[in-house]
This record gives structure tokens, sequence and C-alpha cells, in this order.
């Protein structure tokens, strides 16, 4: 860490110019595309850190701001600096745990009329359990007090003649850059209400070694409240987190306190492959051990230590290999060596001239759209027998599940949305307009089922425009399949590329790559963009393809994708802004599961 301890002038000099940066001021780029980089779950930070200084003798208000501003920007116990620049009244009232606001880069704190304001529009925001949620922020804030700033502050003198604020904000306060930099993502981890597998809930922490007390604590207190009637939860109440350590090897003790003793087995099972989940993406967690009054927790085969292995059935994006299937020359096709992309085998099915294709997971069932999109066709694998499961017109790409129920969307909307299981077609139920007013009656582009199929992706039409956004799905007694909570996703305001959504898939078990096409004017080609963003909208970036494309189609699997192009030409994503065209002449792509 950086530190000037000589003259707190020199360091708040010093501290000035990091807040520009904070700000944006000195880091927002004037060509080239815009990235934001999700921060890693390492517990420690990633970028330049000035350890925050209490504020020096005749600080200008202005000074007492920024310094602020710079104190809640790195974690402390209690922020214990940061109080420092408030009013002892103001202190005590104020309550950094509560969440933090995310205001955007580019707008240090101005004087005005004797305060202090920050005239930045807000992007985000994080609950008190590290839930981010999306703000809609003014785009041309204003530097009256009052107008379109993120807080306006205002500073009394204290006995000793020192500004000091009088009015923090609720929480923390900071920049974008700050939340990119000095906070981590975690997914935290519950089962699902089948209590097959394992469903994920993103989380921000700030960074340092008390972010895995935090996220154990946010495990405790259990899922979202969007994600909560699709998982179970472990009845936690009274049990509390007394400490968590990692050792030398990898391992994190975890020290339970409170009722923990008292969790019936089952239930410290689940709270177990839970918290392996959670605590694995922290880089230096390989294992995990799980003590409640001093008693090791174990697994089914005696083990105190446990590994994601353990529970690898659990995995949310499971444990299959994902395999490559392509229609070229009216034929499904499969790339059976990954290390070499001129062999594909044609596959042996029933199914004739398919215009999109989805493959099982197991690689047993195969089904197509033919017919210029008004026919839904199956076969399974050695079988002749072709099974026509519904005609209309504008069907679009199925998709596989990953309990092997096959979803039929439509271009008219959800009301054309089938589920399969076999032959059988399960109920569905939309979520009423009144508790998702944004799902119902909106012609469909494109969707896309989570690995673990507890969340679905989908790109909706209003208008000339599309949306980006996701519905929680449940599954009823009678087998059949509830969606609700619809959430939209603003993918430009993250990323700052704005188009036209045309398909999408998950590459991560939160993350989505979107294809975008925008027109360039003057009588310029369609560009195409991939746009990987969280699900929850927190972070994106944008990975290419950097040159002019008009690409159509992804197939998207967990860490992989490929893009087509309307010239039939495929695109392999080997990297950001790398996209390596791989064959030609192709119809439709896609990855199996």
């Amino acid at each position: 860490m950086l530190r000037c301890t000589d003259s707190r002038t020199r360091w708040l000099a010093a501290a000035l110019g990091v807040l520009l940066a904070l700000g944006g001021c000195a880091t927002v780029p004037t060509s080239g595309p815009v990235e934001h980089h999700t921060p890693q779950a390492n517990g420690v930070n990633s970028g330049v850190q000035v350890d925050p200084l209490p504020p020096s003798d005749g600080a200008s208000q202005l000074l007492v701001v920024e310094g602020f501003l710079h104190a809640m920007s790195v974690y402390q116990p209690d922020y214990e600096i940061a109080r420092e620049y408030l009013t002892e009244a103001a202190s005590n009232a104020w309550h950094p745990e509560a969440g933090v606001q995310i205001y955007a880069d580019g707008y240090p704190p101005t004087e005005y009329n004797q305060t202090v304001a920050l005239p930045a529009p807000l992007s985000g925001k994080l609950d008190a359990t590290g839930r981010y949620q999306p703000v809609s922020g003014d785009s041309a804030p204003g530097y009256a007090p009052g107008k379109s700033n993120v807080h306006n502050f205002t500073l009394v003198k204290n006995d000793a003649g020192q500004w000091r604020i009088n009015n923090p904000p609720e929480g923390l306060l900071v920049s974008r850059y700050v939340f990119t930099t000095n906070f981590v993502a975690v997914n935290l981890h519950f089962l699902d209400a089948g209590g097959d597998v394992l469903v994920p809930d993103p989380r921000f922490f700030a960074a340092g070694d008390q972010a895995l007390d935090a996220a154990v604590a946010a495990q405790l207190a259990g899922p979202s409240e969007w994600l909560a009637p699709a998982v179970r939860k472990v009845d936690t109440k009274g049990v509390t987190v007394l400490g968590v350590d990692v050792d030398d090897a990898g391992v994190a003790g975890v020290a339970l306190g409170g009722s923990a003793d008292r969790l019936p087995e089952d239930q410290r099972r689940t709270l177990l492959a839970e918290l392996v989940y959670t605590l694995s993406a922290f880089t230096q967690v390989g294992a995990i051990r799980v003590a409640a009054d001093g008693q090791a927790w174990r697994d089914d085969t005696g083990q105190a230590m446990v590994r994601r292995d353990t529970f690898s059935e659990l995995a949310p994006a499971g444990a299959v290999s994902r395999a490559f299937f392509l229609v070229k020359d009216h034929k499904l096709q499969r790339l059976h060596d990954t290390s070499d992309w001129d062999k594909f085998a044609v596959v042996n099915t029933p199914l004739a001239r398919p215009e999109q294709v989805a493959v099982s997971r197991d690689l047993t069932g195969f089904a197509v759209i033919a017919q210029k999109g008004t026919r839904l066709q199956t076969a399974q694998a050695g079988s002749t027998k072709v099974h026509n499961l519904r005609t209309g017109t504008g069907l679009l790409r199925p998709s596989f599940s990953r309990t092997g129920e096959l979803w039929s969307p439509a271009a008219s909307g959800l009301s054309g949305l089938q589920v399969f299981r076999g032959e059988q077609r399960l109920p569905v139920t939309v979520e009423s307009p009144e508790k998702s007013p944004n799902l119902v009656n909106q012609p469909v582009v494109a969707m896309s089922l989570s690995p673990d199929g507890v969340r679905v992706a989908m790109i909706l039409r209003r208008g000339g425009n599309t949306v980006v956004g996701l519905a929680r799905v449940q599954r009823g007694a009678d087998g059949g399949v509830i969606l609700g909570g619809w959430r939209s996703i603003d993918v430009a305001a993250t990323a700052g590329t704005a188009g036209k959504a045309l398909d999408l898939g998950w590459v991560t078990e939160t993350k989505l790559l979107v294809l975008q096409s925008s027109d360039s004017g003057a009588g310029e080609s369609e560009t195409s963009s991939v746009v990987q963003v969280s699900e929850d909208g927190a972070t994106a970036t944008d990975i290419g393809p950097s040159e002019t494309a008009n690409l159509t189609q992804l197939a998207v699997a967990p860490g992989r994708a490929v893009a087509l192009g309307a010239n039939g030409g495929v695109y392999r994503l080997d990297g950001e802004f790398n996209w390596n065209l791989v064959i030609a002449a192709v119809d439709a792509v896609a990855y199996s599961g």
C-alpha cells in the first residue's frame, strides 16, 4: 500500500489525485471500446490503494468531503477513519453497513454556495447483504444543491474550529471505479426447491479479509427476495458467524455459533454444500471445514474437510462437458475433437433439413425447427422415429434443460412458450401482469435457460427496440413451469455499447453473452458486438469482435462460445476481441445441454 505520512497536506494533495481517478476523470478513455471488468473474489484489492488518513487541521470543506469519500472507498473495521470526517452526532447515526450507493465516474465533488455537492447520477446500489440493484441516473446532473446530485454535503465547524460533515449518506457512497476495483463479486449458492442443484445468487462485498466473513453471514441470511420462491432455505435463525480463517493449504475454517449445533443433519449437509461452493469463489480457498460448538461437521463419507467435488452432483453448471453441433448442407453434424475444427461427423438422425437445433445434455435427444420455422420435431439417438411435437409460425430455437425438458419458445410472445417432457406437454404459467408487468404479451427474440434451470434469460421486442431481461423459473407440483419475477438488464448503461439484441446465452453460471447489432449509418453495414454482462447488470464488458461483422446467432456453453455470421461463417471466441473464423457455409450452431 502507498503511504504518505510525513505531511497530511501532501497526503491530501495526493488523495485528491486519487479521488479524481476514482471519480473517473483520469480513467475515462476518449477512443476505443469501453470495458468494465468484474473484480475477482480473491479477498484483496486489485487496484492501487491509498490508506485513508484523518482530516488535517484547517482542511477546507471541499478537502473534508474528498477525504471522506476516499475513506469510504477502502474497507476499515467500522470505517473508523471515515467517521473522523463527521460530527460526533453524525458519526453516531451513520451506519456504513446499511448498503452502498454507486455513482457514475467523472463527477468530482464541487463547492456551491457554502455546501459541497456531488453532482453525479447513481448507477447502482448494494443492499446490506451485498445484492446489486441497477439505478437509472440522470444523464446531465446539475450542480445546484438538491438538483440531480447523489448527495449534498453540509458541514459545520466543531469546537476546535474544524469543518466536519453533519449529514453523511446512508451507508457507503463510492464511485463506479471504486466499486469495480475495491469490491469482490461472490456467488452465494442455495439448493433449488427440488433439492437437485445449487443455484447462484450474486453478491458484492468490500475487498479484504472480512469479505469471507461477510459472505458466510450473507449465506446464513438467505437468498434474495427475487430468488427465494425457487430455492430452499436452511433454517439458520439464531446461527452466527464466529469467524473464517484460511490456512496455508487453502482450507477455510468456518466457525459457527448460536444455534448452529442444533441444526438437523440434512440441513447441515445442505449448508455444507452451499458454503463450499460459495467460499470456493475466493481464489485462496480450495476446501472448507465447518465447526459448531467445537464439533466438526462431516460429509456423507465422514470427512470434515469438504471440497466442491464432494457435492459435484449439485454443481450449477453440471459436470458434463458440452459438445458442439452445427447444421451444414442441411445435415446435423458434431465436432468430436475440439483441437481440430476441420473434422465434423454427420449425426445419424431421421430429422430432415433442420433450421435450428438443440441437443440434450446427455446427447441422446435431438430437437429441430424445420419447414421455415413452422414445425418442432424430435428424435432419440439410435431411433428412426420422428415426433412432431408442435406446429405454428415463428417457432424459435428450442433448448433442453438440465433435467431433459424441451423448451420451445415462439416469436409471438410467452403465451406461445411450450415445454415438453418427452412427448408430454407441461403446463406453463406466466406470472400475472400485476407482478411482472413487462413480461406478458411482448414478442420474443431469443431465450436461454440457465445451466441450473432456475433462471431464464430473454430478449423481448418493444416497438422498434429490444430489452434483455431475466425471469425466475419455478416448477409446480403438477410438473408445470411457472415464470415470474421479470427484471430487465440494461446492457447499454453498463457496457457503454448500444444496439438491438439478437441472441444470448449463459457463459458462466451468472454471466450472459449478448449479441447486439447496430446500424453504423451513412450507408455502412450493420456492426455486431458481443457483450458479457452479469445477470444483475452490475458489470459488463464488450468483447468484440473488433471488425465489422454481420453476426446473427450465438451458441454458448460454460466457458466457450461461437457466433454465426449472416454469410454462414462460424467465429470461435478465443479471448476478448479474438474471434477466429473456423468454418464456413453453416446454417445453425448449438452446444448440447
